[in-house]
């Protein structure tokens, strides 16, 4: 009888995982006004002309393996990016990368800072119903800031969040790579 209860207490669980699936949520923030909202994403890169590019990291000192997603989040939109004629610099401050940019002829200066790309997870033993709940979810944020490289207008400053998981949702690190992929498509357009 022992026997019996435990199995259904173990087994309880089952249809609840079997039916969970992992939502998606894309929040916007619209940085300063533009000449571009949020609504109108993605940023059309035909319309910024032959670009300067660099990419920032701002991951958090304390996040899980750090100097590894630094890297791979970098080879991630440098791979997105590779179509844009131009160049790719590394980050410097505004300033410099409009000198650079009217040094080289440049129409506008793009720089992409990666906000959040990390995995995250929780597991929950309990006496309530089911006992044992886990949910688990990947988070890539990205901030896109784009500059008038003549005259250092801002034509764009725009940040999304995407958040994909839930209940009872396996979420891995190899998952991220994806969701930074998508996320970019979803922001950029060449």
């Amino acid at each position: 009888m022992n026997c019996r209860r435990c199995l259904f207490i173990v087994l309880m669980p089952l249809p609840l995982v079997l039916g969970a699936c992992a939502e998606t949520s894309v929040t916007d923030h619209l940085v300063v006004p533009s000449t571009l909202s949020a609504e109108q994403s993605p940023l059309h890169l035909t319309q910024l002309g032959r670009a300067l590019v660099t990419i920032e990291t701002a991951l958090p000192e304390d996040a899980w393996d750090r100097d590894k997603r630094i890297v791979e989040a970098e080879k991630m939109v440098v791979a997105a990016l590779a179509p844009i004629t131009g160049q790719l610099v590394p980050a410097d401050s505004e300033a410099a990368l409009l000198a650079k940019a009217r040094a080289a002829g440049l129409d506008s200066v793009i720089i992409i800072r990666v906000e959040d790309y990390e995995r995250y997870g929780h597991l929950t033993i309990g006496i309530d119903l089911p006992p044992l709940k886990w949910d688990t979810n990947t988070t890539v944020s990205l901030r896109v800031r784009a500059l008038d490289a003549h005259d250092g207008k801002v034509l764009a400053d725009l940040r999304r969040d995407r958040v994909r998981g839930g209940l009872f949702t396996r979420r891995t690190a190899e998952d991220l790579p994806q969701e930074m992929n998508e996320l970019l498509l979803s922001l950029i357009a060449k």
